[in-house]
């Protein structure tokens, strides 16, 4: 029996090519912001049994709809990878619009916890499995203009390590992943000499089949990166 991934931000990025790599040997559960996206993606996963569907994580309704959904197509989850997230504004502590902190903080921290409250539950019925939870290595040192999303991802690192002292007792793994400078549409500018999206897929897969133990923390950059922990 195959199992089942969810995956958040699965439309591009890291999202894109993990699903993309995972979709011969399990099951799908995908959600991201465009249908356009979404649909170029579905064509490449072949057989794959996915559900997918495309919506604002940050949306609460939707978000446990889509949860709803995934519950009634699969009745069980194996792995969820919370992936989504974005660093919209770069600004100076000093200069930081409230709004745009509070909606790092929904995007990139609320909407990851609302996905474990909702998936958690799935993955414990078997007694087995694993939690992913994307951060980024901004979570290992401090870099002037990017204090909400810093920030955010911080709070999510928090949760993240509490949980996995928590999901011990169900027998489910927690694994941080910290990636440097990945070549995706995150950025506004493409930068070849940071890492592909493909590499850092790979390493999550390593993780979700290693059957001995869990990996828990990932730290994966390009030799172009300066900033050291």
């Amino acid at each position: 029996m195959k199992k089942t991934v969810v995956i958040t931000g699965a439309t591009d990025g890291i999202g894109k090519s993990l699903a993309i790599l995972l979709a011969e040997e399990y099951n799908l559960a995908l959600c991201g912001r465009s249908e356009e996206k979404m649909k170029e993606l579905k064509k490449k996963l072949g057989d794959c049994h996915v559900y997918a569907e495309c919506f604002d994580l940050t949306e609460d309704k939707k978000r446990h709809a889509f949860c709803e959904q995934v519950k009634k197509e699969f009745a069980t989850v194996d792995v969820l990878v919370n992936n989504a997230g974005a660093n919209t504004k770069k600004d100076k502590v000093v200069e930081i619009n409230l709004e745009d902190l509070r909606y790092m903080f929904e995007l990139n921290c609320v909407s990851a916890v609302g996905m474990i409250q909702e998936i958690y539950p799935l993955i414990a019925q078997r007694q087995c499995g694993l939690v992913v939870n994307i951060l980024s290595s901004c979570c290992l040192f401090s870099n002037p203009m990017t204090g909400s999303y810093s920030a955010a991802k911080d709070a999510l690192e928090s949760i993240s390590k509490i949980l996995t002292k928590e999901a011990k007792a169900d027998n489910i793994g927690v694994c941080n992943v910290y990636p440097g400078g990945v070549d995706t549409n995150f950025r506004a500018v493409a930068n070849h000499n940071y890492l592909k999206p493909e590499t850092v897929a790979r390493m999550i897969k390593a993780c979700i089949e290693n059957e001995e133990g869990c990996v828990h923390d990932i730290v994966i950059r390009p030799f172009i990166e300066d900033n050291m922990a």
